[in-house]
């Protein structure tokens, strides 16, 4: 099996993150080495997302609900290009509901698939923001009057404009069918949602939209998505004692926050963190079992280094990112190693220049960014940790709380 691999640089010579395609086909590269690997890690988990359209069609019209102002259904192919128009109408603040079903396999013969809604964006008008619900339903709030446009991406952006980095003919290879159905609301969509389950539901899709609606997921204060990963609400929130925690299944989610400083400064990131459950239950430095937790720095000069830690690699290794692409850009270190301390509260403290000098080498002056990563879209499984106290330390002892 044949798969491209595809990254870009920037003008002026430095890399963006938003030129690089996670380009899961490009896993074809390594998965031959990474056999053996998947086999133990795909053992608890080999079952198939039903096609919802049909079976939520037949509620719909069964319940025939006053909150239901429109409806349509879709298919999005590897072959369809960015943006398709549904046809459907909506106003500013009006709330639209997707579920959805399907794949975009990785490869078949190795089980290596996203769920539909990691790799699935809607917006309207032709216009940012991008929504990305991560899990496979959401409901979308207009931020404008007009159509409602949907696509698909796997970190295949340009822009915040939904602008394809991803070369057409490369885009249209891709192994994957989303089908899915969108609801109009004429109100409130967890009336809405009530209204239909009350009929019946559709592999869960229904009392899990309701369930999402009822948490009402928020971000971290001061914290946000990185371009083409949404739904972070969904993995990241802000624990009852101030901790962020982070919950994961199956999914992405890479958030970040603003922190300009000079390395000159000599910033060093000091946090705590409990890891309860790793994604991971084989050595994360392949590409088809990169499943791991960390807290990372962004540079300016587009590198980022991630300190991850994982039960099977040694405490010290350091490698750059094993997805095609990204190894142009993420250096991961471990600094823990093993299971000794996991669920319990332990301390991380690492000077980020001499790390960046060590490591990366590169042109960066400053970090530009905090970040925390929760990968687990190969695997499939479970992730869960908490953090707490994230401060950076400059050398003239400013404490910057992140």
């Amino acid at each position: 099996m044949c798969f491209a691999c595809l990254g870009f640089s920037s003008p002026a010579g430095k890399i963006s993150r938003r030129d690089v395609m996670l380009r899961a086909s490009a896993l074809g590269l390594v998965l031959p080495l990474a056999a053996p690997a998947l086999q133990t890690a795909h053992a608890a988990e080999q079952s198939a997302p039903a096609d919802p359209v049909g079976g939520i069609k037949d509620i719909i019209a069964k319940a025939n609900s006053p909150e239901l102002v429109a409806t349509k259904t879709f298919e999005i192919n590897g072959a369809d290009l960015p943006w398709t128009d549904l046809g459907l109408d909506a106003t500013r603040g009006q709330q639209v509901t997707f579920l959805l079903g399907g794949r975009m396999w990785l490869s078949r013969d190795h089980d290596l698939w996203f769920g539909p809604g990691l790799v699935f964006h809607a917006r309207t008008r032709g216009q940012r923001p991008i929504y990305n619900p991560m899990l496979d339903t959401g409901t979308m709030i207009a931020s404008h009057d007009g159509r409602i446009e949907v696509a698909r991406s796997a970190a295949e952006w340009a822009n915040e404009d939904g602008a394809l980095a991803t070369p057409e003919d490369i885009y249209k290879k891709a192994d994957v069918k989303i089908s899915g159905i969108a609801l109009l609301w004429r109100g409130d969509a967890a009336a809405g949602v009530t209204s239909l389950l009350a009929h019946g539901d559709v592999g869960g899709l229904l009392k899990s939209e309701l369930a999402r609606l009822a948490r009402g997921g928020k971000l971290p204060a001061g914290w946000s998505n990185l371009l083409g990963f949404g739904g972070g609400q969904e993995v990241f929130s802000q624990g009852t004692g101030g901790e962020i925690v982070c919950d994961i299944t199956g999914r992405v989610s890479i958030i970040e926050r603003p922190l300009p400083l000079a390395l000159a400064s000599r910033p060093r990131l000091a946090w705590r963190w409990k890891i309860d459950q790793l994604p991971s239950v084989v050595a994360e430095d392949q590409a088809a079992t990169h499943d791991y937790l960390s807290i990372g720095v962004k540079f300016d000069d587009g590198q980022d280094l991630t300190y991850v830690w994982s039960e099977y690699l040694p405490e010290g290794k350091v490698f750059r990112c094993p997805l095609p692409g990204w190894n142009a850009i993420e250096t991961h270190m471990i600094v823990r190693s093993g299971k000794a301390g996991l669920g319990s509260w332990q301390a991380g403290l690492r000077d980020v220049a001499a790390d960046y000098a060590a490591h990366i080498g590169g042109s960066a002056t400053a970090i530009s960014k905090i970040w925390l990563l929760a990968v687990a879209p190969f695997q499939r499984r479970h992730g869960a940790c908490r953090y707490a106290d994230i401060t950076v330390t400059t050398a003239d002892n400013a404490v910057h709380k992140v």
